[in-house]
């Protein structure tokens, strides 16, 4: 149940969970929200830029996420972008009941889902991952490699020797059956192609 003290406020939210807007039935401006959506629907100002959050994000909220296409019935889109990422959008309805005397007894709502798609060349690597049967800290280490690190900068990162680095590498390079560092890369590049 929302707390109704919070109306208009920003929701709490968890580290990387999706963006999360609370709309009443029949208007576009949040009821609550957490700092995710405000920062994805804001972008690419600062959501500390906003002077209003509420109207600003209502507004965002009828250019970006509205089916311009629906006439009379408020329909969301499937899917659309925020700078260079792409989100899906989920439209969920929620009906609460009010404890505070004299509020209507079922008060509609919706609950707008904003999560982010994934990348085609992270889904490319998950599937490279699954594929070579990467266990999570080899995993760890490919990324850190993709980024360019070297054994050094992977150890210091990682609070882990040189020497454990090499080690993981080399497991990753006989499961991908290849001898080198850039054929881990070049493997991940062919999509997991064996």
């Amino acid at each position: 149940m929302i707390d109704n003290d919070a109306i208009g406020q920003p929701l709490q939210s968890v580290a990387s969970s999706p963006g999360a807007v609370l709309l009443p039935h029949g208007s576009l401006c949040p009821v609550a929200y957490n700092r995710e959506a405000l920062q994805i629907l804001a972008y690419p100002n600062s959501p500390e830029d906003l002077a209003h959050p509420s109207p600003d994000l209502a507004r965002q909220i009828g250019e970006r996420l509205l089916c311009h296409a629906s006439r009379g019935s408020r329909k969301f889109v499937a899917e659309f972008r925020s700078g260079d990422r792409t989100y899906h959008c989920r439209a969920l309805s929620v009906c609460f009941n009010s404890d505070k005397k004299g509020a209507g007894p079922n008060q509609a709502t919706t609950l707008v889902l904003l999560e982010r798609q994934a990348s085609p060349a992270r889904q490319l690597q998950r599937q490279a991952w699954k594929k070579f049967g990467l266990t999570p800290r080899e995993r760890q280490m490919v990324e850190l490699l993709i980024a360019g690190m070297t054994t050094k900068e992977m150890a210091q990162t990682l609070h882990l020797s040189a020497n454990t680095i090499k080690s993981f590498l080399r497991l990753v390079m006989a499961k991908m059956r290849v001898s080198t560092r850039s054929g881990i890369v070049g493997k991940l590049l062919e999509g997991g192609r064996a």
